[in-house]
């Protein structure tokens, strides 16, 4: 089996192995996806010039976003009947491929909770259960983002696509950019996407790193930032 770093991933994802990962190939990767990276930039854009101007998360352009995305994915997806394989929604490695994202889960939230027990900042109100429910759904939009559209189209770059070690490096860092205005948050998610990248080029499956996503996030806005995200959203 390849490892995360060295797998070369071809224009159309082969069937997984007996492990749920994705074999490699020496296929030449296809051009990069121009319109999906510059959607992907005016988004970020959008969410900068909001997370400056406004107090706690933007329902409106969270609901906007993940509309426009969707669109894009329905029509993508009408276009080339392997892009959902290739973006990383799929279902048929996805017990796989949840199993690490899972015990990360377990890791990274226990050590969220030590640091919180010591802040004077555990807790856990009964909304957060709602939070769990909703906030999945924007993670795995912006690790679509990340992954399927930023990640997948650094490997088509010449020189790029045998270089897994510098794809990670880049996507990591570009999306621990995306919340510069907050240096914690920073550091907080380029670890978490120093992470997430290799399990993505290793089992190419979004949905299980959405959800990690979401779970995480949340408990780091509450235990780690001190932030309630479902009160500043919904009052």
């Amino acid at each position: 089996m390849p490892s995360p770093l060295s797998w070369n991933g071809p224009s159309r994802p082969a069937e997984p192995g007996a492990e749920g990962r994705v074999p490699a190939s020496d296929s030449t990767p296809t051009p990069p996806d121009w319109i999906a990276l510059v959607g992907t930039a005016v988004t970020i854009a959008l969410h900068l010039v909001l997370a400056a101007t406004t107090e706690g998360p933007s329902v409106a352009f969270i609901l906007g976003a993940c509309t426009f995305w969707a669109a894009f994915v329905v029509v993508r997806a009408r276009q080339n009947r392997d892009a959902f394989r290739t973006w990383g929604f799929r279902t048929d490695n996805l017990a796989s491929a949840a199993i690490i994202p899972a015990a990360v889960f377990v890791v990274a939230a226990a050590g969220l909770a030590v640091y919180a027990a010591f802040r004077g900042t555990l807790r856990f109100p009964p909304h957060t259960l709602l939070l769990f429910l909703v906030y999945p759904g924007w993670g795995v939009i912006q690790q679509f983002l990340a992954l399927g559209i930023v990640v997948t189209n650094l490997e088509k770059v010449d020189g790029l696509h045998e270089r897994k070690a510098v794809v990670v490096l880049v996507g990591a860092i570009l999306f621990g950019l995306v919340h510069v205005y907050d240096a914690r948050l920073v550091v907080g998610t380029t670890l978490l996407e120093l992470l997430i990248i290799p399990l993505f080029l290793a089992y190419r499956n979004v949905w299980p790193l959405g959800v990690l996503h979401g779970w995480l996030g949340g408990l780091f806005y509450q235990w780690a930032l001190n932030r309630d995200l479902w009160a500043e959203a919904f009052g």
